[in-house]
């Protein structure tokens, strides 16, 4: 703490009133001790105090009843103590005016987290005070940002693609903004005073998709009692975006073909054709061509969607993009939430992998804003990194691709967590722990052929035999 601040502590216990006074002397401050809330409103009243602990259980007037008394008297951040019995009234009390609480029994280390979390708060108040406010977005909801080479590339094929009528198809992996980029190209398009309408087919029933994309007509199944527009109707004029392109099933891929080549459709149960005047903007997170080469999507349908293609790289990839980001999101928020960023802070951001891209980036600032409660965020506020790897579109390749980083993730953590691992080996304990189970495996494999296994694993017989009697697996 750079600054010195007078601390109020009311408790009636005086082990804890000693502990948390010897912690905030220690960190430079004064502490005030009053063992009842009448005697803490007394001196709230005549002092200035730049926080206070408060004590829910106290003899005569509680902590909760008086917390609404100490809000009127003082503008200081108050943090409620309380037993762990009580973490629901602390909560309520939080939800009242408390900034934070603590919970007994409590370590030093929280009180220290807590006192310099909640006085940062107060120290940015008095510095921003008097300063010229900063302009907050006014910018809609399909906003995109992005400083980087890769997203200066995605701005510049939206501005070229926008104001034709060429199909667009978006790729990348979930939440890196592909509805977005949809949004732009149809707000910038000739088409924008048009519908446009957002559909993910494969969320629909199976059996209802070629209905609710080109309409029915009455009698054309049971349940089709009277005629009905399809959505490609609905977006006469205008633009239709299609999300998870790649699921979508085969016999709706051969209709689709047919609106694109000759912008013509039938309703379910009509011979004759209607004319579709649509925009078509498909999106996907599958590997189309891989799709193609399964024989699970048409190649011919994969063309016809790319008259233009754009692709969104991972966040983890255009890393100088997490700040801009953070900024924005944080500038969003019905409560104001400062967008100075610490050093720590953003060597965490820009650490983690992002595996949910721009979508698990927003709800990680939106999570540390609603804890951080108005303050500067810090690391702590941060939710826990998920640590996932993103799904392909595959599930046999997502297992094989998440597992083994999963598990050696949880591993090499697990280690250094423990009090001896600055003197363990965990190279050669990693291999204890993971060599058997790679070696069963391929003697399984090989039918206890060593020598086929040996060729397997690139060691030699001899290596493989002293390693099978060392783990055990004769």
């Amino acid at each position: 703490m750079h600054m010195q601040h007078q601390v109020l502590i009311v408790d009636d216990e005086p082990a804890i009133c000693w502990a948390l006074e010897k912690t905030l002397t220690g960190e430079g401050h004064s502490a005030t001790i009053a063992s009842s809330a009448e005697e803490g409103l007394q001196l709230a009243q005549d002092h200035d105090f730049s926080m206070a602990f408060l004590d829910v259980r106290l003899p005569g007037m509680d902590g909760i009843e008086a917390l609404p008394r100490f809000i009127e008297l003082t503008d200081a951040p108050i943090v409620i103590i309380t037993a762990f019995g009580d973490l629901e009234t602390a909560v309520a009390a939080v939800k009242n005016g408390a900034s934070d609480y603590l919970t007994k029994p409590f370590r030093l280390e929280d009180v220290l987290q807590v006192c310099r979390r909640t006085l940062q708060t107060v120290e940015h108040a008095n510095a921003t005070e008097a300063g010229p406010e900063k302009p907050v977005s006014t910018s809609g909801s399909t906003s995109m940002v992005g400083t980087s080479a890769a997203m200066q590339q995605v701005f510049r094929q939206i501005a070229l693609v926008a104001d034709s009528d060429l199909s667009v198809l978006i790729t990348g992996e979930t939440g890196t903004g592909k509805e977005l980029v949809a949004a732009a190209i149809a707000r910038h398009s000739c088409r924008s005073q048009k519908p446009y309408i957002v559909t993910a087919p494969v969320a629909l029933n199976p059996e209802l998709i070629e209905s609710e994309l080109f309409g029915h007509v009455k009698g054309a199944f049971t349940g089709a009692i009277a005629d009905r527009e399809g959505l490609f109707e609905q977006a006469d004029g205008g633009t239709i975006l299609l999300d998870e392109i790649g699921d979508l099933p085969m016999r709706i891929q051969v209709k689709l073909l047919r609106v694109l080549e000759s912008g013509e459709f039938s309703r379910v149960g009509e011979v004759r054709s209607r004319v579709a005047n649509v925009r078509v903007i498909a999106a996907t997170n599958r590997d189309l061509v891989k799709a193609i080469a399964k024989g699970e999507f048409r190649e011919d349908l994969y063309h016809r969607l790319s008259g233009m293609q754009i692709h969104l790289p991972p966040l983890r990839e255009r890393s100088e993009d997490i700040l801009p980001l953070c900024e924005h999101f944080l500038s969003r928020l019905t409560t104001p939430v400062s967008v100075d960023l610490s050093d720590e802070m953003v060597r965490e951001l820009r650490s983690r992998h992002w595996y949910g891209n721009i979508r698990e980036l927003k709800n990680a600032v939106e999570h540390a804003a609603v804890v951080a409660r108005g303050r500067p965020l810090v690391v702590e506020d941060l939710p826990a990194n998920a640590g996932y790897r993103p799904a392909t579109g595959d599930a046999e390749d997502d297992v094989v691709a998440a597992t083994p980083n999963l598990v050696v993730e949880a591993w090499v953590q697990h280690e250094l967590k423990q009090d001896d691992s600055a003197d363990a080996n965990l190279h050669a304990k990693f291999l204890d722990d993971f060599e058997p189970a790679l070696m069963r495996r391929v003697l399984e494999h090989t039918g206890g052929n060593r020598a086929k296994a040996a060729e397997i694993l690139g060691i030699h017989r001899s290596t493989l035999r002293e390693r099978c009697k060392e783990y055990g697996l004769d």
